[in-house]
């Protein structure tokens, strides 16, 4: 079973790669790095399944798994920080139009998007869980046949759960909500019979509330969340990867997972993966 979090050595000189190239292939300041410092504010797109406010990937005062290593690439580019909230279909677009100078902790691109942009890996593997009250039968992915399942509109999960047609047209029915705080009241309700959940606000609502939830450790999908410019801004890319890159090798993008994601169960799962290097 792979961790929410697992960044192996390979991942590490991939991304010293890219810095080089990335460096390389610039000669003074790119467009986007140009554009950035006029407007005074790197724009950072990114995808959540929790209110603007909460954990783990962005939360007030600039926080969390998304914030906090943004604001540090934000500072290396002596500008400031805004983020820009979207849904799971339409982060690619915004990328490409012009909306956002970059996308934070997203699922990587498809394949007629890929060769538009240029991706950081980083080394956090993402998977969309079945969660449901901790008294359910629900115990694994078959026994939600029949059921009411609840998701977050516009999150990871809804879009995998539309790529696993199979199990989509067992449900009883989906029911669409704002925000993670509705998913699991409606689970506390019994609204819903189970939720399709983003795996960082399982493990944190887990972590918070350990006796009220459970989760089905089969999911419906895994990947390996990126970072993503636009193919042309090679410098961008560059100086975002090298600030990454001395975060995980520091530790602190260990320290930041363990702490917004429950560090007792964050570390169980990562001791099954040796190569970890954070």
């Amino acid at each position: 079973m792979k961790g929410f979090v697992e960044v192996k050595k390979a991942a590490l000189f991939a991304l010293s790669i890219a810095i080089m190239m990335s460096m390389l292939a610039s000669c003074g300041y790119d467009a986007a790095i140009r554009r950035i410092k006029q407007s005074g504010s790197l724009n950072v797109g990114y995808i959540s399944c929790a209110a603007s406010e909460d954990p783990p990937f962005v939360m007030d005062n600039n926080a969390g798994l998304t914030a906090e290593p943004a604001e540090r690439a934000a500072k290396a580019l002596d500008v400031g920080l805004k983020f820009t909230r979207m849904t799971s279909d339409e982060a690619y677009a915004k990328l490409l139009d012009g909306s956002v100078d970059c996308l934070w902790n997203v699922m990587p691109p498809k394949k007629d998007t890929a060769s538009s942009v240029r991706t950081i890996e980083t080394g956090i593997y993402y998977r969309q869980l079945i969660m449901t009250a901790a008294n359910s039968d629900i115990s694994r992915l078959a026994d939600v046949s029949g059921k009411t399942m609840a998701v977050v509109s516009g999150s990871d999960a809804e879009t995998e759960l539309h790529n696993a047609p199979v199990m989509e047209s067992s449900l009883h029915g989906i029911r669409k909500y704002a925000g993670i705080r509705e998913v699991m009241a409606a689970l506390t309700a019994g609204e819903a019979d189970c939720a399709a959940v983003d795996e960082p606000q399982a493990l944190y609502w887990i972590s918070k509330s350990e006796s009220e939830f459970k989760f089905i450790d089969t999911p419906i999908a895994e990947n390996q969340l990126v970072i993503a410019t636009r193919a042309e801004d090679s410098e961008l890319c560059g100086t975002i990867a090298e600030q990454y890159v001395k975060m995980a090798q520091n530790g602190e993008i260990k320290a930041l997972c363990a702490k917004y994601t429950g560090g007792n169960e964050l570390n169980a799962l990562m001791q099954n993966n040796p190569d970890t290097v954070l």
